[in-house]
């Protein structure tokens, strides 16, 4: 009896060994890595974005991380290894936070990718980097304007949620409130004009707010009302004033 003891307790220490070995050897993992050390800084700048992709996101739900939009070393502490623009492998030089044309580039890499996205989203179209590039928005970030709508802008970049999801900024109920956050705003709006020359006005959404699509979208919950994007469009977003802008 008192040997069937013995037996048990070596076992056990050697299991716990054998543990204690495995976590010590692991790397840690890459949302860990990234999300410990941002999630104590003390600057809300750097520390949200870490707090958010903790929560409910689609892409940290599917298995993405932090290294796979902004690069660097996912498995160091050390600051300045976490953030070699270098890179010990091409791939993974940190990027940083993306913007301008680069955002589009960087949600590209994966969203452009059918075989990728076929994966997660079988139904999921790749084309919309494209439509973009021919947009509105997109051809006056490609002549140097910064102010205009990015993927991020719309959609988030952190605590991104499904189109499906009635917390999204672009669930149907949303979307225009999304849009309102540039159309609405005067000083950003200053100096846009329509393709007729007008200057485009910044009261569009308390218009939306006054008609029956808004009470139908928001009173009645039909999403099928039309909202902002149903007239004109989503990546390939047209300008105010074209002939056909759907």
């Amino acid at each position: 009896m008192r040997s069937s003891r013995i037996l048990v307790i070596l076992c056990g220490l050697v299991a716990a060994g054998v543990m204690n070995a495995s976590a010590q050897s692991a790397p840690a993992s890459i949302a860990n890595t990234c999300v410990a050390c941002h999630s104590a800084l003390s600057d809300a700048r750097l520390a949200a974005p870490a707090q958010l992709f903790s929560g409910q996101d689609v892409h940290r739900e599917r298995g993405f991380e932090c290294v796979d939009c902004h690069g660097g070393s996912p498995t160091s502490a050390d600051k300045v290894l976490a953030h070699d623009a270098e890179g010990r492998v091409a791939a993974m030089a940190f990027r940083g936070k993306p913007s301008g044309q680069a955002v589009i580039a960087t949600c590209a890499r994966c969203h452009s990718n059918a075989e990728l996205m076929r994966t997660f989203a079988p139904k999921q179209r790749v084309d919309q980097a494209t439509e973009y590039g021919g947009s509105v928005h997109g051809r006056q970030l490609a002549a140097g304007d910064t102010k205009v709508a990015t993927c991020a802008s719309c959609h988030g970049a952190h605590g991104v949620r499904l189109v499906s999801d009635a917390k999204s900024p672009v669930f149907p109920i949303n979307v225009a409130a999304t849009c309102a956050t540039c159309h609405a705003d005067r000083t950003r709006m200053a100096g846009y004009k329509t393709t007729d020359g007008a200057a485009i006005g910044t009261n569009q959404f308390a218009e939306y707010q006054k008609s029956v699509h808004f009470a139908a979208l928001t009173k009645r919950n039909d999403l099928s009302a039309p909202t902002c994007n149903d007239c004109h469009g989503n990546h390939g977003a047209a300008p105010p004033g074209v002939g056909a802008i759907a």
